[in-house]
């Protein structure tokens, strides 16, 4: 045995009606999506006492349907116990796939106030307030007008790389 918790099909259609986006399904859709699930190995499925690999998966349910002469294909055998933990979730989800996708967001895309200061740099170093880069930023710092974590010799090193980004030749 395993650590799952497994289950016949017709339980597995009992408890699809409490799945808030199945609610509305007749039974018989209910029925298609379960065997669909399971034939795409979404749901793990138990034959005596064995879980059956994903790759038999399919083979054994076409062997079942045509044995019993079923047309539809779409009903599963009641022998085959179902894993109830797949089954929350592949079916408990929301209607609306609201994953985010794509690679994440840079956190700190543009550090508009390091940018607002090394105009001011700029400006102080043209007026002759500042003798270097290195000297504006660390006159930023140590008057607490640079934010961000770190060390006041990182933030002046952070400022100082946005004042040469922007306004260095």
């Amino acid at each position: 045995m395993s650590r799952y918790r497994w289950i016949s099909p017709t339980k597995c259609l009992e408890t699809m009606d409490f799945f808030s986006h199945i609610k509305s399904k007749s039974y018989q859709e209910s029925e298609k999506l379960l065997f669909d699930a399971v034939a795409s190995g979404a749901i793990k499925g138990m034959l005596n006492n064995e879980v059956v690999p994903k790759a038999h998966i399919g083979i054994y349910l076409s062997l079942y349907s045509q044995d019993k002469g079923n047309p539809q294909g779409n009903v599963l055998p009641p022998d085959l116990a179902l894993c109830y933990d797949d089954l929350c979730a592949v079916f408990d989800r929301p209607s609306i796939d609201n994953r985010k996708r794509g690679r994440p967001k840079r956190e700190h895309s543009g550090w508009t106030e390091d940018r607002k200061l090394a105009f001011e740099m700029h400006k102080m170093m043209q007026k002759g307030k500042a003798r270097s880069a290195a000297h504006a930023a660390r006159i930023f710092v140590e008057a607490g007008l640079v934010s961000g974590a770190g060390t006041p010799e990182s933030r002046a090193k952070r400022l100082e790389r946005t004042f040469r980004k922007h306004y260095s030749s």
